[in-house]
């Protein structure tokens, strides 16, 4: 009986065995406000400063322009758009979901400068950072678990 409780309590306080209870929604990180706004319509191309709602495809159907660093799993689903930046800077990638992002720039994909998961109830699942110049850059996402995701880059 009491190891059967103390197994329910450590259940309970484990973070990964379920998702946190929300009594409401918690404001996003600073410089990430648009989050919160009702997203755009899917398209190829990723406006920075707004935030879109994507359909993935099954990872199977999709190709990318430059060969992913890692194999997603089977049943992941992925996609290929484009972002345009006019100044240099740091830009977040901010998803709903888990995938991997890949930004790439003539051919060649970049190296994130860093990586955070958003906070507990935000909506947000990852922050993914990228130092940019201007210019035409490709975002490929791959591996997620869900074909609906939503998406944002903005300048941090």
């Amino acid at each position: 009986m009491i190891a059967s409780l103390f197994a329910l309590l450590l259940l309970q306080a484990s973070p990964a065995t379920a998702a946190p209870v929300c009594a409401a929604p918690v404001a996003p990180p600073a410089g990430l406000e648009a989050w919160s706004a009702a997203p755009g319509m899917t398209a190829d191309a990723i406006a920075p400063g707004k935030t879109i709602a994507l359909t993935l495809q099954p990872i199977d159907s999709v190709t990318f322009p430059v060969p992913l660093a890692r194999k997603p799993a089977a049943g992941t689903f992925g996609g290929v758009y484009h972002v345009t930046v006019a100044a240099a800077g740091t830009y977040r990638i901010v998803l709903q979901n888990g995938a991997w992002v890949d930004l790439v720039r003539d051919g060649k994909p970049l190296t994130s400068a860093g990586h955070m998961e958003g906070a507990p109830c935000s909506g947000i699942r990852k922050i993914v950072d990228f130092d940019l110049q201007p210019g035409t850059y490709i975002v490929q996402l791959s591996n997620a678990r869900t074909a609906q995701m939503r998406v944002l880059i903005a300048a941090k």
